[in-house]
């Protein structure tokens, strides 16, 4: 049943690759030559693409809480390299990444191909230019998304972020004297609770996790077998703009936020075995 299901998934994943990604390769050419007439169309192609991953890998989505508008800055908690399409399969957005994602296979396509921002993690920090090439693409209206503990976690705790990556929207609270004019920087909450349609306890949550030194090809396989999981994302509602000119504030309460929303979800897995409301 298991190398079936893996056999299967195996197939239905390079269908997609086929359809879906020479149509971003040209839409994306042409979204270059022609912004302003296919900037609303290019996005929309990742995101058919990743709905139809998540369905080939029989995931089970589930949404809580206020969705973001174009131009917030969504700030994730990080389990795998499966949350790109989690979090890309729920509304058209980019990510933030670091730059040997380039490299992975097919991850690293289809990252260049939703326009990835790269930042070089290797020098401990986040440069001015960084920051500020983020800030643009915000205020251009793109939805952002940054997993800021800047490693992956387990899946049941969440790391510190780190506040560097909130210099670029420091810079722009400090010298931006109408509130208007900021982009909203929203926290969302991802966790990994139901197998099954059944309750995972910890030790089968941790084995979803992809952590520092794992190899990819091996967890990749992982997915492919198993069994149909059900993810629940929940939002937060946005920072205050008061917030935004203290990177290390924002950085604490979007951890705070964060934090508080993985122990809520799995605190009402444990208590009901239900998953959240889905909302539109």
């Amino acid at each position: 049943m298991q190398s079936l299901r893996i056999l299967t998934r195996a197939i239905g994943l390079g269908l997609a690759v086929v359809i879906f990604v020479p149509p971003q390769i040209v839409i994306l050419l042409l979204a270059r030559l022609f912004p302003s007439a296919l900037s609303r169309v290019w996005p929309l192609v990742p995101l058919w693409f990743f709905r139809c991953l998540l369905k080939i890998f029989g995931v089970r989505l589930k949404l809580g809480g206020p969705l973001p508008r174009p131009g917030t800055l969504l700030v994730a908690n990080h389990v795998s390299w499966f949350d790109v399409l989690v979090i890309g399969a729920i509304t058209p957005l980019s990510f933030i990444a670091k730059s040997e994602v380039k490299g992975w296979p097919l991850l690293g396509l289809l990252s260049r191909l939703q326009r990835t921002v790269f930042v070089d993690r290797r020098r401990g920090r986040h440069n001015k230019t960084d920051g500020d090439g983020l800030t643009q693409r915000l205020l251009g209206g793109d939805t952002m998304v940054i997993f800021a503990e800047g490693t992956s976690s387990d899946g049941l705790k969440v790391l510190p972020f780190k506040s560097t990556l909130f210099a670029g929207i420091e810079r722009l609270a400090k010298s931006t004297p109408a509130p208007d004019a900021l982009m909203p920087v929203q926290a969302m909450s991802l966790a990994y609770l139901r197998l099954h349609d059944m309750a995972m306890g910890r030790r089968q949550r941790l084995g979803y996790a992809w952590l520092g030194d794992m190899a990819l090809a091996p967890h990749f396989l992982f997915m492919l077998a198993s069994g149909p999981l059900t993810i629940e994302v929940m939002f937060h509602e946005p920072l205050p703009d008061a917030v935004k000119s203290h990177r290390k504030q924002m950085a604490r309460q979007l951890h705070a936020q964060v934090k508080g929303g993985l122990e809520d979800m799995a605190r009402v897995r444990d208590a009901t075995g239900a998953p959240l409301a889905s909302k539109a």
